[in-house]
């Protein structure tokens, strides 16, 4: 038998060639997803939620008849439909990229994002309502906490690089999404402890500041400690640095959860303050420790978003100062809701709207096109939010009462937020829908 070198190197081996197989170019799954999603999140955002708050604010229409049901349907809808919806589509994006993981299965991201954005409007109908009212306000409310509890599924199912003692980094994320979780599911108890339509306040306020300080900024933060480093040339936050804001802002929760007096528990009004100034306090720290705000001095040329997000973080600043101020020289007792919401739209209108607009100018080129479109109607969009901010909190930060001047700033308020998301709206949707389009392209590739 020859062996390999009893082989005639002058003999001819004819070999058929295999024929050619085309490959279609490997694409993300569903890259117009978390952009659609975006669009429609900002619509309703648009066309629900500012309405509702204009109407509760000026008192026209159902905000004065049932100003009450307005105001609780507005925040449901501004901080799950939009928020929510927002964050976590961005979250999903974000989560296997920073984490070197696989892009995470397109329909089950859809369904948690429909289930988040669907079931507040359901509950919203139902609380202004539309019949069976309270049949529909608990299967928005359920249809809410299954989202929430799948979206924070997905978020732990993103596998860790490396072990956890040794970068903390992925905590931020899985906690962020434990806390829309915790949102959720408070939000369906409250709902179904509920009187007729009118859910109590104390658990009111324990859904909107979990969301807010635990969802909303855990997100912010996770994504900024990564981002921020090569977008904005700033220096990398160390690993005993991640550790003790992430345990800090967990305590900052924890205790606005305790004081919130929600659920039947008892309340304590100087334990909200403790929680108000440990929060601000640990915003603070973190604009320290990431720097954010040198690149307004030396902004890194070329990318407008490297000063969009500076800017946009000094309304986060003004919300620590206004959240320390209110807590150290106001009575609890005799805050009005208006007072009150004036400093959280410091956060939510002030900072987080604004820098949702920064970062789209990000994300939509660089997980969608390969390039932004409509660069300036998305930059005109940040400018509108910036703009509306202090007309929409000082006529109310200081007075229950904002009287007809207060009213028309309001209005005012409404109309620029309404343009401002608006145009995010348009260009994440125009951006979904050519992503649509070159994906479809590479499928008959």
């Amino acid at each position: 038998m020859a062996g390999p070198r009893d082989i005639n190197p002058n003999d001819m081996i004819s070999v058929r060639p295999a024929p050619a197989r085309r490959v279609a170019p490997v694409v993300p799954p569903a890259p117009w997803l978390f952009a659609g999603a975006m669009a429609l999140s900002s619509a309703v955002a648009v066309f629900g939620g500012l309405v509702l708050g204009y109407m509760a604010a000026t008192g026209h229409g159902i905000g004065d008849t049932k100003w009450t049901e307005a105001v609780q349907s507005h925040g449901r809808l501004q901080l799950f439909s939009w928020v929510s919806v927002f964050v976590l589509a961005l979250l999903f994006e974000f989560g296997v990229r920073l984490n070197q993981a696989p892009m995470l299965p397109a329909k089950p991201r859809m369904a948690v994002l429909l289930a988040c954005g669907i079931g507040p409007i359901v509950a919203a109908a139902g609380q202004l309502g539309v019949p069976p009212d309270r049949v529909l306000m608990v299967a928005g409310a359920l249809l809410l906490a299954a989202g929430g509890l799948g979206g924070a599924g997905l978020i732990w199912r993103i596998p860790a690089p490396r072990a956890l003692s040794i970068d903390i980094h992925p905590l931020w994320l899985r906690f962020s999404a434990t806390w829309l979780a915790i949102a959720a599911v408070a939000h369906l108890v409250a709902v179904l402890r509920a009187d007729g339509r009118i859910v109590a306040l104390p658990d009111t306020w324990f859904v909107n500041e979990v969301t807010v300080r635990g969802f909303v900024t855990f997100a912010i933060v996770g994504v900024g400690f990564r981002a921020f480093p090569g977008h904005l040339g700033l220096p990398v936050v160390e690993q005993r640095w991640q550790q003790i804001l992430l345990a800090w802002f967990t305590a900052a929760v924890l205790l606005a959860a305790l004081s919130a007096g929600a659920f039947g528990l008892g309340h304590a009004g100087w334990l909200t303050r403790v929680a108000d100034l440990t929060f601000a306090a640990a915003l603070l720290a973190l604009t320290w420790r990431t720097g954010v705000l040198r690149a307004l001095r030396r902004p890194p040329p070329g990318e407008r978003y490297a000063l969009l997000v500076p800017v946009a973080w000094l309304g986060l600043v003004a919300y620590a100062v206004a959240l320390a101020a209110q807590a150290v020289l106001t009575d609890l007792s005799d805050r009005s809701l208006y007072e009150e919401g004036a400093v959280r739209h410091l956060f939510m209108l002030g900072f987080m709207a604004p820098l949702m607009a920064a970062m789209a100018h990000i994300v939509l080129a660089r997980f969608a096109t390969g390039r932004l479109l409509w660069e300036n109607r998305l930059t005109a969009g940040f400018v509108c939010l910036v703009a509306a901010t202090p007309l929409r909190v000082l006529p109310v930060l200081f007075t229950s009462s904002p009287g007809s001047a207060g009213k028309y700033l309001l209005a005012t308020a409404a109309l620029l937020t309404a343009v401002g998301l608006g145009l995010v709206a348009a260009v994440a949707m125009h951006t979904s829908r050519v992503a649509w389009q070159r994906q479809r392209a590479h499928r008959r590739a």
